[in-house]
């Protein structure tokens, strides 16, 4: 079973690289390093003006200590036939979940050790902290973690996923007493009572395994479940064929879809436009990027920085649009229409222009409410026209070429 892990942690390791490859291109990195230099910045000036004496410092330093510990799921890497290649070993499993544990406590804790890093210098302000204490608090984030993964492996032996409140009181409501009794009152407390509630888990988990039997159903669904998030994570920045995604008869877009049909009598304005609005994997890459490049533009007040992280959205949700054209390639009834191929990139230029313009006014609004600015908001949306219009009349053809060639 050892060398079953290590051949899954590999290939694991080496399918999460090829895909990074994609996320971590060019215009990422480099607004990344864009964004973080934003970000660190702020943070900087808004510690040189932070007041000791703020009520909120505890409550904000106990959300994002319990946040924290969040990150991060029990990763067992099984795959769909295990439960008929390896039930015969099903007693010898515990060992590769042992160490599936290990490998994803790990992973957590590497994750949490940025996080801590980053509250070092405002709770050191805001609490006159050691470094000493403040790695107390680390190392309480660090055991509960591995607290709330022995919980995560205990619930495969006993054949159900734990209810909502059981998981609200371990994953939050206890961490968040302790993260409390540890700011106020001492961190040594909170260390030792961390101890007890993830020894608690543990003692629980060796105990159930001898007793019961895996839930490989469980056990595979969880796992499909997690790995699925992490594909559609890179499914924004490029193809995964593991993401398959769902259409939905979504009755209540039908007078939308009327609408745009009397608007246009390009027949693949109706299609694209039809495409959209019932499958999850156009509808869910536009709707995600634009929410992210909100969320993103109202924690950025350098205009410079803000414009830059809009373009780079407007580009990424573009890009993620092209294979919208090539939708109903394999349906033979497209090709039975008179109906040349100029028509039908006219229709997609339609639609995909004014989901751009949409995301560029949302946008827009956002800057100019976060910086209470009208001038930055008429500065983002005057540049994010500019820019749709050169990725209709420029980049798309050239990419259209491509994909039709």
């Amino acid at each position: 079973m050892t060398d079953l892990w290590k051949k899954r942690q590999r290939a694991h390791f080496l399918e999460m690289l090829k895909y990074l490859r994609y996320v971590l291109n060019d215009h990422f990195v480099i607004a990344l390093m864009f964004l973080v230099g934003g970000l660190g910045y702020g943070y900087s000036n808004f510690l040189k003006g932070f007041k000791t004496t703020s009520w909120w410092a505890g409550p904000v330093t106990i959300l994002c200590l319990v946040v924290i510990l969040q990150i991060g799921n029990l990763a067992t890497l099984l795959k769909k036939a295990d439960p008929v290649f390896l039930l015969p070993r099903e007693h010898d499993m515990h060992a590769y979940l042992k160490q599936a544990r290990v490998h994803s406590a790990i992973f957590s804790a590497c994750v949490e050790i940025v996080g801590i890093a980053v509250l070092f210098p405002f709770m050191a302000i805001a609490f006159h902290l050691s470094g000493w204490q403040i790695l107390g608090f680390g190392i309480t984030v660090v055991i509960l973690k591995f607290g709330q993964l022995s919980m995560a492996l205990n619930q495969l032996y006993q054949n159900q996923v734990f209810l909502w409140w059981q998981r609200l009181v371990m994953d939050w409501i206890l961490p968040i007493l302790w993260m409390i009794m540890g700011i106020y009152l001492n961190v040594w407390i909170a260390i030792g009572l961390s101890i007890v509630q993830s020894l608690i888990e543990v003692l629980r988990e060796n105990s159930q395994w001898q007793q019961r039997s895996l839930s490989w159903n469980l056990a595979v669904n969880v796992e499909e479940q997690r790995m699925l998030r992490i594909y559609r994570f890179f499914n924004l920045f490029t193809d995964v064929p593991n993401v398959h995604g769902t259409v939905h008869r979504r009755k209540y877009l039908d007078r939308l879809l009327t609408m745009v049909d009397r608007h246009s009598k390009n027949p693949y304005v109706y299609l694209f436009s039809r495409a959209l609005m019932r499958s999850t994997i156009y509808s869910g890459l536009y709707f995600r990027l634009t929410i992210l490049g909100m969320v993103l533009l109202i924690f950025v007040p350098n205009m410079y920085l803000s414009l830059f992280l809009q373009i780079l959205f407007i580009y990424l949700i573009s890009f993620q649009l092209l294979p919208l054209l090539v939708n109903y390639n394999e349906n033979v009834f497209t090709h039975l229409y008179p109906i040349k191929n100029a028509i039908k990139n006219a229709g997609f230029n339609w639609l995909v222009s004014r989901l751009l313009v949409g995301t560029v006014i949302l946008f827009a609004l956002v800057v100019g409410i976060a910086n209470t600015s009208i001038v930055q908001a008429g500065l983002s949306f005057v540049l994010g026209v500019i820019e749709v219009w050169l990725l209709v009349k420029l980049y798309f053809p050239s990419r259209i070429k491509k994909m039709n060639s």
